[in-house]
């Protein structure tokens, strides 16, 4: 079968959905990657076929943007969530109207590729973490992953993108909901007009959840001792996979740096993604912290690693062959992104999350409630406990063994496998209906 696959521009959801592909393509299917042409290494590296979108359309530089949204926005990222989503309720949201607008530049270089590739592929597999109307505008069945904390799911439990422990106090949660609802008013605004002006009055756009309803069903990724189950029950057809991980971007071996190699300590990775390593503030602290620890640190720098100097203890890059690093380290500190985040626990590493935003913080309190790691805020970082947290994981074998636990069961899960069939033996049904 012949498969569109791809992704909002944000290397978290196009690293997970490049791991689904693969496993499509191991099951013989045919892959065709389509995003910007920056990318085509991606889908080349993995036997993929790439299209790339028309940049006329696209237009801009997106990291230029999002450098401009990050500084503008700093000061609230770096507040808790409930407070943060108050501030941004009472402004004028300038930056969800800017979202809104890339979604739709997005689906109209999208649904370009469908109509200059007619009768070209058999399925489309997406991770767009939000309703695109030209999956409805064409006949192509469509499967939607969700590379995100599951909690968007469930909804008995707490409000996604809170960092609410399920056993916290649920008369917050609601006052939270409501913020966060207005905080996104233009955003849900200006979609769900975008969908009624095109004749789709029945598809919503929910801030709360950023996924489609289903057309016949998607998936989502998390091990299974992580996964909400005491929220159930869960959003209707939607399944869960322990993991789709990608096959490392680069085939080199990850080496201990020379600079690092004599040095004492564990070997740590430190990476806040794309994202939050754009913020210097934050990053410039942690690394100020990190220095006065007695272990050494492999560095993901960001977009604006330039700007960084790293300490003694330390190496670093502006983009590491992250899957590697990880396989080579004892410790990640991540910002919790899912992407790293899954990646993590595949390779059976204990972390400290620092989350930045949105489900980022969901996975920093699963790991404190599963005690698989531990939580520091980047609002509140205190140098001794960032220290003692390395000390109390290296020094926690049970802790330690918890999360091989649950690396032994992602890398022998046959879900994703599972998965493929689903959607090969849906395919067939449709095909079945059309002849």
């Amino acid at each position: 079968m012949r498969f569109m696959v791809t992704a909002i521009d944000a290397f978290g959801h196009i690293n997970a959905t490049l791991g689904f592909a693969e496993g499509l393509k191991a099951a013989g299917h045919e892959i065709t990657f389509v995003h910007r042409e920056k990318h085509r290494n991606l889908a080349i590296k993995r036997g993929f076929s790439f299209i790339p979108f028309d940049e006329t359309l696209v237009g801009g530089n997106p990291e230029e943007l999002l450098f401009k949204w990050i500084d503008a926005f700093a000061e609230k990222f770096r507040q808790e969530p409930l407070k943060r989503f108050i501030e941004f309720a009472s402004e004028k949201q300038e930056s969800f109207e800017a979202q809104a607008k890339f979604f739709d530049t997005l689906n109209d270089a999208l649904d370009k590729i469908i109509i200059d590739n007619p009768d070209k592929f058999d399925a489309i597999v997406h991770d767009l973490a939000a309703p695109f109307p030209f999956l409805y505008k064409h006949s192509i069945p469509w499967f939607q992953l969700a590379s995100t904390n599951p909690l968007i799911l469930y909804p008995s439990g707490p409000p996604p993108f809170a960092g609410y422990s399920v056993h916290s106090d649920q008369t917050a949660w609601n006052e939270f909901r409501e913020v966060y609802s207005r905080a996104h008013a233009i955003l849900t605004e200006i979609k769900n007009k975008g969908f009624e002006a095109a004749g789709l009055k029945d598809v919503k756009f929910n801030p709360a959840v950023f996924v489609d309803i289903p057309q016949s069903f998607g998936f989502y990724h998390y091990p299974a001792e992580l996964d909400y189950t005491e929220c159930e029950p869960r959003r209707p057809n939607w399944y869960r996979v322990d993991a789709w991980i990608r096959q490392p971007d680069l085939d080199t071996e990850f080496v201990i740096p020379q600079k690092l190699q004599d040095k004492p300590g564990r070997l740590i990775f430190f990476s806040l993604g794309s994202l939050g390593s754009a913020d210097l503030v934050v990053m410039n602290k942690i690394i100020a912290i990190l220095a006065k620890s007695p272990h050494k640190f492999i560095v993901s720098k960001g977009p604006r690693g330039d700007a960084l100097e790293l300490a003694d203890n330390m190496w670093g890059e502006n983009y590491v062959n992250q899957i590697k690093v990880i396989q080579g380290v004892d410790l990640v500190i991540t910002h919790g992104g899912n992407n790293t985040f899954m990646e993590t626990l595949y390779y059976g590493k204990p972390m400290i999350v620092i989350p930045y935003f949105y489900d980022q913080y969901d996975n920093a309190q699963r790991v404190v409630d599963k005690k698989i790691g531990f939580r520091v805020n980047p609002y509140d970082i205190e140098e001794d406990y960032l220290l003692n947290c390395i000390e109390n994981i290296f020094n926690d074998k049970e802790m330690i063994d918890r999360v091989k636990s649950i690396s032994h069961n992602m890398r022998n899960s046959n879900s994703l496998n599972e998965a493929i069939k689903m959607i090969e033996k849906q395919i067939e049904i449709n095909n079945n209906k059309v002849q």
